[in-house]
């Protein structure tokens, strides 16, 4: 008996000694992780929704009269200006845009203008300040040009033309005292589909052909 309590004491102490002797397990701290930071939203502006290479044209199908048909090219640029032909069968006219952080120009407009020479390099004296499309580009963005308004109706608009269906686009709406007219924009492409509206008369230009570098 006396046998046995000494084996039972010397089992415990050597249970003792083994949990006693373990060193307890330890979490190791995590260490800090850098803050996930969301990309921040690449601003949109007016002028990428009408791309102004050298060489880029486009030509438009008509319908609901005979020159609602035409075709327009960038014929010269320099620094944030571009110099575009746009002829409809009837006249040629040249036209030249400006392109700014917050802003897409017409600064300057000529009709019957069938040779024109680069007018960018010759100095240009500025005849026109028609706001074609304004920051930010979003829906309720709307401005006031000498005989019309623009508002930014819809960012999301999806478009039919013989050239495919353009999705998302622009879709401008421009109210004057006798019409309205809707523009719809392709980023990256440029307009691409026009419809003139006036009493129970409907003109539409629709992109049909392009080159768009």
């Amino acid at each position: 008996m006396k046998r046995n309590i000494i084996i039972i004491s010397c089992l415990l102490v050597f249970l003792l000694s083994v949990v006693g002797g373990c060193k307890p397990q330890t979490t190791q701290p995590t260490p800090n992780k850098p803050p996930v930071t969301t990309p921040e939203k690449e601003e949109v502006e007016p002028g990428q929704f009408l791309p102004l290479s050298q060489g880029n044209y486009w030509y438009y199908q008509g319908r609901g009269m005979e020159y609602a048909a035409f075709n327009r090219k960038v014929l010269y640029t320099k620094d944030n200006l571009a110099q575009l032909s746009e002829d409809n069968g009837g006249t040629v006219t040249t036209t030249i845009y400006e392109t700014t952080p917050g802003a897409l120009k017409r600064v300057y407009f000529e009709g019957e203008s069938y040779n024109p020479p680069n007018m960018l390099e010759e100095g240009l004296t500025p005849n026109e300040n028609v706001i074609i499309l304004k920051s930010p580009i979003s829906v309720g963005t709307k401005w006031d040009n000498q005989d019309h308004s623009r508002e930014i109706v819809d960012v999301n608009a999806s478009v039919d033309t013989p050239a495919g269906t353009f999705k998302p686009c622009l879709k401008v709406k421009i109210t004057s005292d006798n019409s309205t007219v809707y523009e719809y924009y392709k980023k990256g492409l440029g307009l691409v589909k026009r419809e003139f509206i006036a009493d129970e008369t409907t003109i539409t230009s629709s992109l049909e052909k392009y080159q768009v570098q």
